[in-house]
């Protein structure tokens, strides 16, 4: 599935859109039953920041996305 992800350059903070697929990876879980996946993105081409120039996401590496506590 692909997508459209919206990330933001950790040296400048300028937004980005980069074009993803969505992943599902599954995770162990302590019941046997039970299966756990954890949605994941990656990257189609190499993406690096309108602003500044700084690579942001490359195909090698899946992006997890998790929220700030």
């Amino acid at each position: 599935m692909t997508r459209a992800l919206r990330m933001g350059c950790q040296a400048c903070g300028h937004w980005n859109r980069i074009s993803v697929n969505k992943i599902l990876v599954e995770q162990r879980s302590p019941e046997p039953k039970v299966k756990v996946f954890i949605p994941m993105y990656k990257a189609l081409q190499v993406s690096a920041c309108e602003k500044c120039g700084k690579i942001i996401a490359e195909p090698k590496e899946p992006i997890r996305i998790m929220k700030k506590s």
